[in-house]
């Protein structure tokens, strides 16, 4: 029997420290709080990954937590620091390990699919608005609030395919070449999809025979969403 991997006990105890810390009383107990929270953290930073799921695992748990402690880097070092280096590491590795099919349907294709009907029907909304209508008003900013959140919940996704990823570079290069008219961030982005293409359908992204890579691997490498999309989902005033 595969024993499991055990960066998943030290993520689960990392997110579980981190939850305590933040709601943990002044005094005595706090420092108890920050002291489980900084020894899991370092236990989580050098723990090794021995499954692909694994890896996935941190990835995810290791963006979310620099996210979270961004403002509190400084203080967090040197596991701040180490987790950056992870997420370097493991990112280059999810670009070299992506597998060309899953176990699963790949999430992304419908998450993508979420955020072109939720942006289609806030465009719709704002067809014609009536910025006198309050009904009209209100409806636009919900269908503004959904597309923003739909956008943002894309962000979130992890690509298992490598159709997957190539469907998320390109999506991302519509919107940006739709809303950023004066840019050529859109060019790019077209540019890198069909780079990503290219090099796959050569083994040059890996080195290696597109055989080689275990077809239940879950690596990632996010785009990152168009800063400039969010002027398209400026609520109706």
């Amino acid at each position: 029997m595969t024993a499991p991997d055990p960066i998943l006990a030290a993520i689960t105890t990392h997110r579980a420290a981190y939850d305590a810390f933040q709601v943990a009383e002044e005094g005595e107990a706090a420092i108890l709080a920050e002291e489980a929270y900084r020894e899991a953290g370092d236990a989580l930073v050098s723990t090794a990954c021995t499954t692909p799921a694994g890896a996935v695992k941190l990835l995810e748990h290791l963006r979310w937590w620099l996210a979270e402690e961004a403002a509190f880097a400084e203080a967090h070092q040197p596991t701040y620091g180490a987790a950056q280096v992870r997420v370097a590491d493991l990112t280059v590795l999810a670009c070299t390990c992506w597998p060309v099919e899953a176990f699963e349907a790949d999430p992304v294709f419908p998450a993508i699919a979420a955020a072109e009907g939720a942006e289609a029907a806030h465009s719709a909304a704002l067809s014609g608005l009536d910025e006198d209508d309050d009904a009209q008003v209100r409806r636009a900013n919900a269908a503004a609030d959904a597309s923003s959140a739909a956008f943002q919940a894309l962000t979130t996704v992890t690509p298992t395919t490598r159709a997957g990823l190539f469907a998320l570079a390109e999506f991302y290069a519509r919107e940006s070449e739709e809303f950023e008219l004066m840019c050529a961030g859109g060019q790019y982005l077209q540019h890198l999809a069909a780079a990503l293409k290219g090099s796959d359908s050569t083994g040059l992204i890996s080195g290696l025979s597109l055989a080689k890579a275990a077809s239940d691997q879950r690596f990632v490498c996010m785009i990152p969403r168009s800063a400039a999309h969010a002027s398209s989902l400026a609520r109706a005033q």
